[in-house]
């Protein structure tokens, strides 16, 4: 009976993280879009760069995609344990995949499209997205990296904590300005594995079941005091500090972390875990909706409004990805967003 009930808790203990960690993806991804339609806005002159819109933007990018990377770092432990051919076969099909469908597919259009775009690509550059990421999409690469390096080193019995302290002293080398080469992937990889490394760290250890029975006056605390310290490093322009950079993003991974468990407690909003468990599919396809809409509203009804644009953009590049893959599920292009 004790086994059981241990096997259960553990159980309904994965579970809960499950459901918290697609609504942390709802509330990322919502910054993606949110993120990239309001650069394309100010990119297209319909929205004009202001104070408050650069803070805004400033406030986003300071802890959405590092976010990311430690909501990737939560399981890996977990899927590293695997043959090593066999995680690599995994991260080809789910990540590699997707980043070449999608990279070719947005550079066609992008080329087609020309001067209707903010960047256009020519064509002739495609053959470069073998090493040398394009657009949004640098992070599939990056990711697909990381986790590649994290996968070996795990092989030679590297604990997660290791891996943490490794990535850290690879994170101080931008402080001190070392060159890496020419290779730009490497300066992404530079940067953001510490984020996956502290994922790791948390996902292996005891605090992952801790963190949904957190009691709900902690998890307001941590929001409000988590999001409002992001803002206050946007606003002393601390961001400009290399060194408190990791920092200020932990803070806002932290409140996001907090507010997923917040819904997933009250069970509202359902919608924002929806967009988490569709993240990779708007990820790849967003800019591609949101743009078109832009392009269409501009150049085709001269209609200009931001507020409009904003929200209108943001919707249809959240929703257009999710309808283009329920849609390809049902015929034969089920193959466009994953090779499983």
């Amino acid at each position: 009976m004790a086994n059981i009930s241990k096997q259960t808790q553990t159980t309904f203990a994965t579970k809960q993280r499950v459901q918290w960690v697609d609504y942390a993806k709802g509330i990322g991804i919502f910054l993606v879009v949110f993120g990239h339609t309001l650069r394309g806005l100010v990119n297209s002159s319909i929205l004009d760069a202001s104070t408050i819109i650069i803070s805004i933007d400033q406030w986003i990018y300071a802890f959405h995609m590092p976010l990311f990377f430690c909501l990737s770092g939560l399981f890996i432990e977990r899927s590293a344990s695997k043959p090593l051919r066999d995680f690599v076969v995994s991260k080809l099909k789910v990540i590699a995949y997707p980043y070449f469908v999608w990279s070719v597919f947005q550079t066609i259009l992008q080329a087609i499209a020309g001067s209707y775009t903010n960047n256009p690509i020519p064509l002739t550059n495609l053959w470069r997205i073998v090493y040398q990421p394009v657009m949004q999409y640098w992070f599939l690469y990056t990711l697909f990296v990381i986790m590649l390096v994290y996968a070996i080193v795990h092989k030679l019995n590297v604990s997660p904590r290791v891996f943490l302290i490794l990535a850290i002293l690879f994170y101080l080398t931008q402080i001190v300005d070392v060159h890496l080469g020419s290779w730009e992937v490497l300066y992404s990889v530079r940067r953001y594995a510490i984020y996956l490394a502290l994922g790791a760290v948390v996902g292996s250890s005891r605090l992952m079941s801790q963190l949904s029975q957190w009691k709900t006056k902690t998890l307001l605390i941590v929001i409000i005091g988590g999001f409002c310290a992001v803002g206050l490093a946007v606003g002393f322009n601390l961001m400009a500090v290399k060194l408190l950079t990791p920092i200020v993003a932990i803070f806002g991974i932290a409140a996001s972390v907090a507010l997923a468990i917040f819904l997933d407690r009250f069970n509202r909003n359902g919608f924002v875990k929806q967009w988490g468990s569709f993240s990779l599919e708007i990820y790849v396809a967003h800019t591609i909706a949101s743009a078109s809409l832009r392009i269409f509203l501009q150049y085709v009804f001269g209609f200009t409004e931001p507020i409009a644009h904003l929200i209108l953009g943001t919707v249809v590049g959240i929703y257009a990805p999710i309808a283009l893959y329920r849609i390809c599920q049902r015929s034969r292009l089920r193959y466009m967003f994953r090779l499983v």
